[in-house]
This record gives C-alpha cells, sequence and structure tokens, in this order.
C-alpha cells in the first residue's frame, strides 16, 4: 500500500482502514494549505488580466499554431494556475475569439481616404497579407465562408474595404462579388505561405521533384525562383485581379 502523506509538511500519515485517507496531519496543517491556496489565488487575481491572457495566447499560436494553444499552456506562459485563467475568459473558444479581435485592431485602419478605388483596394490587400504574416494562425479563423463570422472588427475591416467604392453608384451585388473576388485571391496566396510556414514548423523534408515526364510543368517551374518569392507573385496576380475588376467597371460604363 502507498505511504500517505500530509499535504502540506509531508508528514507520513498512517493510511485508514477504510474511507478517504486524511489529507492532513493536523488542523494546523490544513488551515496552512488553505491559506497558501488563498494567497495563490489572489495572487492570480492580481496580476492576471484578459489583456494579458490574449497578449500570451497570441504568441503561444505565433510561435506554434493554434493547435499548441490550450488554457493549461497559456496559464504557464503567466506563471499561474490554469483555473484562474477562468475567472478572466470562459473558455478556450472564447479565448481564440479575443485573439482573433486584437490581432485584427493591432494596427488602425487607415483614417486618410484612399486615392480611387483601386488604391482603396491595394491598401486593403496588403494590410491583410501583412496580418497574415505576422500571425499565420489567424487566417483560418477569417477565411472567406457563407457563414457570417461573428467578429466587429473582421465587420470593420470588411466595411473599410467595400468604402473603396464609395462614389461610384455601384450596385451593392457587384461590389459583393468584386470584394469576394479579392478576398479568394488575396487569402489563396496567403493559404500557400501559411502552409510553407506550417511544413517548416513540422520539420517537414522539401522535395524537388523530377519533371521531366511533364515538360511544360517543368519549364514553368524552372523559370520561377526555388522558393519562390511569394511577395513578388502576390503583387503581380493582384494587379491581374484589380486589372479584371477595372476592365468590368468600364464594361458597366462606370469608369
Amino acid at each position: 500500500m502507498p505511504r500517505v502523506q500530509c499535504g502540506s509538511c509531508g508528514k507520513p500519515l498512517a493510511a485508514p482502514d477504510r474511507g478517504r485517507p486524511r489529507q492532513y496531519c493536523s488542523r494546523a496543517c490544513q488551515a496552512r494549505a488553505y491559506r497558501a491556496r488563498k494567497a495563490e489565488s489572489e495572487e492570480d487575481r492580481g496580476h492576471l488580466t484578459v489583456d494579458r491572457i490574449v497578449r500570451a495566447g497570441i504568441a503561444v499560436a505565433d510561435a506554434e499554431g493554434l493547435e499548441a494553444l490550450s488554457m493549461r499552456r497559456v496559464a504557464a506562459e503567466l506563471g499561474a494556475g490554469t483555473m484562474a485563467l477562468y475567472r478572466h475568459v470562459a473558455s478556450k473558444d472564447d479565448l481564440v475569439a479575443l485573439m482573433v479581435e486584437a490581432a485584427l485592431t493591432e494596427v488602425p485602419l487607415p483614417e486618410t481616404p484612399p486615392r480611387d478605388w483601386r488604391d482603396g483596394l491595394e491598401r486593403a490587400a496588403y494590410r491583410d497579407w501583412d496580418l497574415y504574416h505576422r500571425h499565420p494562425w489567424i487566417l483560418a479563423k477569417v477565411l472567406v465562408t457563407t457563414r457570417t463570422h461573428d467578429s466587429p472588427a473582421l465587420s470593420a475591416d470588411s466595411e473599410h474595404a467595400f468604402a473603396s467604392f464609395d462614389g461610384l453608384d455601384l450596385d451593392p451585388a457587384d461590389a459583393f462579388r468584386y470584394l469576394f473576388l479579392f478576398a479568394s485571391y488575396v487569402q489563396g496566396v496567403a493559404l500557400t505561405y501559411v502552409s510553407d510556414v506550417e511544413a517548416e514548423r513540422r520539420g517537414a523534408p522539401v522535395h524537388h521533384p523530377s519533371f521531366d515526364a511533364y515538360p511544360r510543368l517543368g519549364k514553368a517551374m524552372r523559370a520561377m525562383a526555388d522558393p519562390w518569392e511569394l511577395d513578388e507573385l502576390f503583387a503581380s496576380g493582384l494587379s491581374g485581379v484589380l486589372d479584371g475588376i477595372a476592365a468590368d467597371l468600364a464594361g458597366k460604363g462606370i469608369l
């Protein structure tokens, strides 16, 4: 039978013949343990805030991805007890939602209006591109979807992008289609970047396949740098997307 020790002083305790084992050797040790737990709880309340918890969560996700995020891990980063976090944030899902809001708002939206619709969308594109580089984990939480995101910051970001079309007398349905195309392109290229980040984090090997059986593919691949210059590809592709929107606007007689 394993030896039982006092939870406060460590003194060996006699194992009971039946019933629950004693935790403390005396009322004094029991009171001492209670005071220690209370002091730890008060210390946690004193140095923990929602903002500190959210920032710690972002730091974990930035370094290791959302799969590494847990309330226990964040508590360890803050030097606090796990249960202490729940006094400030109700659940991991709530923590992730707060992290998304904090990441989306860490760089304020531009206050100066764009020169024109194209300048507005370019600014929005590079704002998002930079966001996905700073916080790759956030892409999965803001992907274009048929379901509405419950995020005030994301709604404000979208509103700002739609404002790029102000003054064009554009049909709202056309504005939606243009922004859907625009966001799908930005997030699509960002997925390539995020996939590379995750593969590197896992230590996945880099493959250099032979394209001898696929001459057209091989010629195209050899024409690009290895690794690809994603920033350059992003810029050239964005220009093509905006050129397409401009052509469609011109076809409608708007430009």
